[in-house]
């Protein structure tokens, strides 16, 4: 569940940089794996992208021509043109050698049928399978079977809730990733004109705040760069900073700009399986969301699960209705199954004046526009799905990552090898490829927000923002032993 994936609270000691909890160690996978993805829609062709950029060997299986060619033009992978189905296209894409299967298309039985073919024909392969349905989703039959028994099953909507959740736990972010179990968060906020960050430096304005925050990405209308230490800020940048657990949030949003909200007023349109979890997860921390819901069987089916959110019979299209129950102090978030009543209602909340508007959708023309029409964060179920699995595939010597900005950015933790570059200097002396820097380090188990006088050593955990373009070898320069 969401509550148990976000657990970590802040607390309100401003001055604390460390995590609260110790952190556990990971397992990597070493080598070169052969990858082969069934599947070349948007999820199966960034996650090629991304596995192919880190060195591995990956092959797509894919029968449309038109998408076959596409991928030939644009992508350093291998592709099989034919059916899934066929012994002979499984063969010449090498299934029987992979190391991992990647099974997302478009269709939940397509899926399911694929894995149980990839799975007869390799049974040590690991499989990371996509499925939507929840039918299929909570059907224990069906997994506890022997063919599927050890699948990985990614979800794009509890992927989704998972980053709702996140989102929501940081006041006014547009979006939040999160890294050893929510000790080391990264959160994007955009600039408001009252905020102490602009004009400035970034080494001037930043030391300011006793090194509570590290600026690690900024969004300048729609030019992606990792700062400099003379970067100055603008209004109206979208920048995205390192958000350690146990940060003072009323400090925090002060250097945006921005107010704390003591209590936030969330309101919640229809709320479709299984996201009604949502109100559940807001209920257990203390809240009273108010959700909107035009059944009325099923306003009397939520209001027997959830105790304490107000529910209320009405469209979430409904003008008036809006008007009535959405102030200053909201927190408006739409994730009906129709993207378009999702932006529309969102933009709508925010012109009567909520104070926050979240969204899904995976429209890349809507998620563009998204910004400069105040919809604060985006929910994608795409991206969602893309990120869950990367973080599921630890590749090499990457312990965990995500994407920020739409992919055009990479996190990525890493562990420190004895004799790396980074090993034992202060930060400050070592030289970072061009737009890499260090988030957040964790050292003896906890999490720091990391300084130029700062020492790393073998072992530490790191983790570095990237552009998405910068290949694995191009990081090993850092955290691999020298030769």
């Amino acid at each position: 569940m969401a509550g148990n994936i976000l657990s970590t609270l802040f607390g309100t000691n401003p001055s604390r940089t460390t995590a609260t909890v110790p952190i556990p160690a990971q397992k990597t996978v070493a080598g070169v794996m052969h990858v082969v993805i069934f599947g070349a829609g948007l999820v199966g062709t960034a996650l090629g992208r991304h596995i192919a950029d880190q060195g591995h060997d990956v092959w797509f299986i894919e029968s449309n021509p038109e998408t076959v060619h596409k991928l030939r033009e644009r992508y350093d992978v291998q592709i099989v043109q034919g059916s899934a189905e066929d012994p002979k296209v499984l063969e010449e894409a090498g299934i029987s050698r992979a190391d991992l299967v990647l099974v997302v298309t478009n269709f939940d039985k397509t899926n399911i049928i694929l894995t149980l073919i990839a799975r007869s024909l390799n049974p040590t392969a690991r499989i990371i399978m996509r499925l939507r349905g929840e039918e299929y989703l909570n059907n224990k039959l069906l997994w506890q079977s022997a063919n599927l028994a050890d699948t990985v099953i990614i979800s794009p909507e509890h992927s989704v809730i998972e980053k709702a959740m996140a989102i929501l736990e940081v006041q006014q972010a547009f979006d939040v990733a999160e890294f050893a179990d929510g000790a080391i968060r990264v959160a994007g906020f955009r600039l408001e004109e009252d905020s102490p960050l602009i004009g400035k430096p970034l080494k001037e304005a930043v030391p300011r705040f006793d090194r509570r925050i590290l600026v690690v990405t900024v969004d300048r209308d729609g030019a992606v760069f990792v700062p400099t230490g003379n970067t100055a800020l603008r209004i109206g940048d979208r920048v995205f900073v390192t958000v350690l657990a146990g940060v003072n949030m009323a400090a925090l949003l002060s250097v945006f700009g921005k107010e704390y909200r003591t209590q936030p007023k969330f309101v919640l349109a229809p709320l479709p399986e299984p996201f009604f979890v949502i109100a559940k997860e807001l209920e257990a921390k203390g809240h009273e969301p108010v959700l909107l819901e035009p059944d009325f069987n099923r306003c009397r089916e939520l209001a027997a699960e959830l105790k304490e959110t107000v529910i209320i019979h009405g469209d979430v299209a409904d003008t008036g209705l809006l008007q009535r129950i959405v102030n200053k102090d909201t927190i408006f978030l739409s994730v009906t199954p129709t993207q378009e009543v999702n932006f529309l209602v969102s933009m709508l909340a925010r012109k009567l004046g909520a104070v926050r508007a979240i969204t899904m959708m995976d429209n890349e023309a809507y998620m563009a526009m998204a910004p400069s029409l105040d919809v604060d964060a985006v929910l994608s179920p795409r991206l969602s799905a893309v990120g869950a699995i990367l973080r599921y595939i630890h590749m090499g010597r990457i312990l965990d990552s995500a994407m920020l900005l739409g992919g055009q950015i990479n996190l990525l933790l890493v562990e420190l090898e004895s004799g790396s570059k980074l090993d034992g200097i202060p930060i400050r002396q070592v030289a970072f490829p061009s737009g890499v820097l260090i988030a957040a380090a964790i050292q003896a188990g906890r999490a720091v927000v990391p300084h130029g006088e700062m020492i790393l050593h073998a072992g530490d955990r790191v983790l570095l923002v990237t552009p998405i373009l910068k290949t694995l070898s191009t990081l090993n320069e850092l955290i691999v032993q020298k030769h």
